[in-house]
């Protein structure tokens, strides 16, 4: 008999994230049925990942060569320092409009402009 298990339980049981979950479900690692708004997956899934992430198709990936991991990082860090500058850019921005808008307060309130 099938043992059915929601997305938490599975992931109790596979001691892994429900987004990992998530996610195995939808790129088909793992089986599962959606009864209205809520996932069943079997416990014997074909494609079930075992407790180490491994699936029987697919076992465990190693981690990633360090120049890819080097690459990367460095792309991270220079995606930070665009965004230091733009966040600098902003606030700046920031600061003329309000020096524009206090500048160009009018005389009369702002209904009276038919007047």
């Amino acid at each position: 008999m099938e043992t059915m298990m929601t997305i938490n339980e599975t992931a109790e049981y596979y001691q892994v994230s429900v987004n990992t979950i998530r996610r195995r479900l939808q790129n088909g690692l793992l089986m599962g049925t959606k009864v209205g708004n809520k996932w069943l997956i079997n416990r014997a899934s074909p494609n079930g990942a075992g407790p180490n992430g491994e699936t029987p198709d697919c076992p465990r990936q190693e981690p990633e060569p360090p120049a890819l991991v080097d690459q990367m990082q460095a792309r991270i860090d220079s995606l930070e320092a665009q965004l230091t500058t733009r966040a600098g850019e902003i606030n700046q921005l920031h600061r003329l409009l309000a020096q524009t808008a206090l500048n160009a307060a009018p005389d009369r309130p702002w209904w009276r402009f038919w007047r």
